[in-house]
């Protein structure tokens, strides 16, 4: 028996998404923690994120077909992150597109990070081998470009890492942005495989893409706002001041991180296992910096 089907949720005439799980990919989520982005435009059915495995792709195939009657005829990755790239195969009618860099990343990363999935997510995993890896071979900034227009979306190239770059798509018309790996409603951002100087100048430039947008999509949790973007720097610019101030007395790395106190933000902390991460993350940016001067 297969999975069940995902649930289709109408965000928009003619988009809609299938949520994810919040936090980490763990057996219990089977990895589903990138949720996923469908736009029909006219004869094609765009797919951002295919899904983390190919069963929950195959899943969420046939879960589309059941509802619009159609397949989807375009796959969209917009980073370098199997939980939202190892249910490509599920499609293989569909053109699958990725910035160059990123779809170069795939094919040199793609049999590591499955690895590192699969010891993640347990039994969910047992498919997750090379047969599941499909690199995306329609480019996009092939030729140095940081933005265009793709289908029915504009799109910005922006930095979460150095090296490390996610597709921000927006709607021409609609008035709805994508932001997998930069927002994450309701909550703080995830500061896992960033660097938080690259994410705050990325939220930045986030914030003019989504001027006037009136529905944020990120990489979980409800749909958003341009206040999500705003929050996330608040939160950013408020970590980096209260690290970097310990960091410059010299405090014990343990006893300053648990110190910390962002009262600011306690509706999006949830249960706070994100904000102790980022907290170390941005500790270790700000020793780092410290040593090196």
């Amino acid at each position: 028996m297969g999975l069940p089907l995902p649930p289709l949720e109408p965000v928009a005439p003619q988009v809609w998404r299938v949520a994810a799980a919040e936090g980490e990919s763990t057996p219990d989520n089977g990895g589903m923690v990138t949720e996923s982005v469908l736009v029909l435009e006219r004869d094609r059915l765009w797919l951002v994120g295919s899904g983390p495995t190919p069963a929950r792709g195959e899943a969420l195939a046939c879960a589309i077909e059941v509802a619009l009657g159609r397949k989807v005829t375009d796959v969209i990755n917009t980073r370098a992150h199997p939980e939202l790239a190892m249910g490509n195969t599920a499609f293989p009618s569909a053109r699958v597109w990725a910035l160059d860099d990123v779809a170069r990343a795939m094919g040199k990363r793609c049999s590591e990070c499955l690895t590192r999935l699969a010891q993640r997510i347990g039994g969910a995993g047992a498919r997750l081998d090379d047969s599941a890896i499909r690199v995306p071979d329609k480019r996009l900034g092939a030729d140095g470009a940081s933005q265009g227009q793709l289908g029915p979306f504009q799109w910005w190239a922006l930095p979460r890492a150095k090296g490390e770059r996610t597709l921000v798509l927006r709607l021409r018309e609609r008035p709805i942005v994508i932001a997998q790996g930069l927002v994450w409603p309701a909550a703080v951002p995830n500061l896992r495989d960033t660097e938080s100087t690259l994410m705050l100048d990325s939220l930045r430039a986030l914030r003019g893409i989504a001027k006037g947008a009136v529905t944020v999509l990120g990489e979980q949790g409800p749909t958003g706002t341009t206040e999500d973007i705003n929050s996330h720097m608040d939160y950013l610019v408020s970590l980096r001041a209260a690290v970097r101030a310990r960091v410059r007395n010299g405090a014990d790395a343990n006893a300053a991180i648990e110190a910390i106190s962002l009262p600011m933000f306690g509706k999006r902390l949830g249960n706070g296992e994100i904000d102790v991460l980022n907290r170390q993350r941005v500790w270790r940016e700000m020793e780092n910096a410290s040593f090196r001067r």
